[in-house]
């Protein structure tokens, strides 16, 4: 996979025009996600063939905003969407306005085709679990079904089988995470080159094509990305606005409806059967709060034409 430099960034992603003979190119994008540290930039630069993202050893992340890169594939021009700390817990504070996320609705619009989960090799944490659940905060549960777990590190498997390890792991919520991804995954070791590197990039994109397929050829979407595509000749500024808006609003009304989730998962856990009595009380307060809200649209649902 030979990575080039094009003219799709950030300036092209917000509404310019872009090259007509490229437009009728087959695409495929590809979003780079997951916790800081875990080397999402650098996988990003393995699969372009070039150094494209600032890269560096580290635990604390080193890409400040989302960035865009591409490269031709067989017959098509792949798209690499790099994302700076956008799935934290934190990333109410470290992007109030909703704009960071609104930008990587734009450069990803009109959606992602898959959605490479990054995570390193044996530390599959809390914070990754954190980074997960932020993912499907920002683009809503659907995005499950286009997700790829990609391990980084692949070098420490020291020759061993990657199938083995995500079978064997005692790293239980590590294995349900595969399992929740339809056990789609694959390994890098980030600092190989000639052909492991050409290896290691045909796994993930026959990984790709499978869901390509299994998709009909169509792009992951929901509400801000059709929001996305439906202010596609508006001014950059404004088209950022809006989308950073639709997103906080989603965001908005994921937090007011936590409580039902958290009940739900509530009474899995080990020693909280006693708490029955509260949990009763609690899931009286869910329903009597639902039977309010009832009216309210879905946070990722479709959206009519007057909201636009």
């Amino acid at each position: 996979m030979r990575g080039q430099k094009t003219a799709r960034d950030e300036e092209n992603a917000y509404g310019a025009e872009a090259d007509e003979s490229a437009l009728q190119e087959p695409r495929l994008r590809l979003l780079l996600a997951g916790r800081s540290g875990t080397g999402k930039s650098a996988t990003g630069n393995s699969i372009l063939g070039q150094k494209r993202f600032l890269s560096r050893l580290g635990a604390t992340s080193v890409t400040r905003t989302c960035a865009a890169g591409s490269c031709r594939w067989a017959k098509w021009v792949v798209e690499i969407i790099d994302t700076p700390d956008l799935f934290s817990s934190e990333v109410s504070q470290t992007d109030p306005g909703c704009e960071e996320r609104g930008r990587c609705y734009l450069l990803s619009a009109p959606g992602p085709h898959a959605l490479l989960l990054v995570t390193q090799l044996g530390r599959f944490t809390a914070q990754d679990q954190q980074a997960w659940r932020g993912v499907k905060a920002l683009f809503g549960d659907g995005i499950v079904t286009r997700t790829i777990v990609v391990f980084t590190r692949e070098e420490d498997l020291a020759g061993g089988s990657l199938q083995h390890y995500v079978r064997d792991t005692g790293n239980r919520a590590l294995r349900e995470l595969v399992a929740e991804c339809g056990d789609r995954f694959c390994a890098f070791d980030n600092r190989a080159a000639g052909g492991k590197r050409e290896a290691q990039v045909m796994a993930l994109m026959g990984l790709v094509q499978e869901l390509v397929r299994d998709h009909g050829g169509a792009a992951y979407t929901n509400d801000v990305y059709s929001l996305a595509q439906a202010l596609g000749g508006a001014d950059p500024a404004e088209r950022l606005r809006r989308v950073a808006e639709r997103v906080a609003v989603c965001a908005q009304r994921r937090r007011e409806r936590w409580p039902l989730a958290w009940l739900w998962r509530w009474p899995k856990a080990p020693g909280t059967w006693c708490k029955l009595g509260v949990c009763t009380l609690l899931g009286a307060l869910v329903l009597l709060y639902m039977q309010i809200s009832r009216h309210q649209p879905d946070a990722f649902g479709e959206i009519s034409p007057d909201r636009l």
